[in-house]
C-alpha cells in the first residue's frame, strides 16, 4: 500500500519505519524544517499533483500550542489538513484518509485550561469534517477516519506533561497507534469512525 503521510511530526516520523517493515511505502508531504505542520508556503495540490499513486493518507499536520493565536491554529489543525485532503480525494477518490486529532476533544472546556481552547476548537471541527467527509465522498468508495491519541510520546516541554492518573490504563504507545493505523487502513466496513486511542483519557 502507498501511504502519504502529511506533515509527519513525531507521531509521523515515528510510525514511517513500522509502516516500512510491513511492506507500505511511504511518502512524506509537508513535512516543514522545523516542526510538525504545514508551512505556510505549502501547496497541497502541488504536492499531491507529484504522487504517482497513492492509496491511503494519514493527515497528520497540526501544531500544539498553548495559548496559541485562534486563527493561526485554525489553519494548522483544521483548514491545512483539510485542504491537503481535498487535493487527495480529487487526484485518489478511492484512497482511504485518516486524519489526527487529540483525545481531549470530548472534554467539557470546564475541565480544561482556557490557554488550550483555540487548538481544541480546531481539532473538533477536524474532528465533524472527519464525519462529513465519509458520508459525503463514500460513493467513490473512499473512506475517511480518525485516530484521537492520548498522551503516546513525552511532550518536549516537561510543562505540558500529563499529570498522574491522567490515563485509565497504561499510556499508549506507538505501538498502540499503529494498530489503529493498520485497523482502519485494511478493514473495508470501517469508515466515519473517531478511534480514541488514549487509555481512556477522553472519560476523565
Amino acid at each position: 500500500m502507498r501511504i502519504a503521510l502529511v506533515g509527519p511530526g513525531r507521531i509521523g516520523l515515528a510510525l514511517r519505519p513500522e509502516l516500512a517493515a510491513r511492506g507500505h511505502d511511504i511518502a512524506l508531504l509537508g513535512r516543514s524544517e522545523t516542526g510538525d505542520y504545514l508551512s505556510p508556503d505549502f501547496r497541497p495540490e502541488a504536492a499531491v499533483r507529484a504522487l504517482d499513486a497513492c492509496d491511503a493518507a494519514l493527515l497528520l499536520a497540526g501544531r500544539f500550542e498553548l495559548g496559541g493565536d485562534p486563527a493561526q491554529m485554525l489553519q494548522t489543525n483544521f483548514a491545512g489538513p483539510v485542504r491537503i485532503a481535498e487535493a487527495l480525494h480529487a487526484r485518489f477518490p478511492r484512497a482511504v484518509l485518516v486524519t489526527f486529532l487529540d483525545s481531549r476533544i470530548q472534554r467539557p472546556d470546564a475541565a480544561l485550561p482556557s490557554a488550550l481552547l483555540p487548538y481544541l476548537d480546531a481539532k473538533r471541527r477536524l474532528a465533524r469534517w472527519t464525519l462529513d467527509a465519509a458520508r459525503a465522498w463514500s460513493g467513490s468508495g473512499a473512506r475517511v477516519n480518525a485516530i484521537a491519541p492520548g498522551p503516546v510520546l513525552p511532550p518536549p516541554d516537561a510543562a505540558h506533561r500529563e499529570p498522574a492518573g491522567a490515563c485509565l490504563t497504561p499510556r499508549p504507545t506507538i505501538q498502540d497507534l499503529l494498530a489503529a493505523v493498520l485497523l482502519l487502513l485494511t478493514v473495508p466496513s470501517i469508515t466515519g469512525q473517531i478511534l480514541y486511542v488514549d487509555a481512556g483519557q477522553h472519560l476523565l
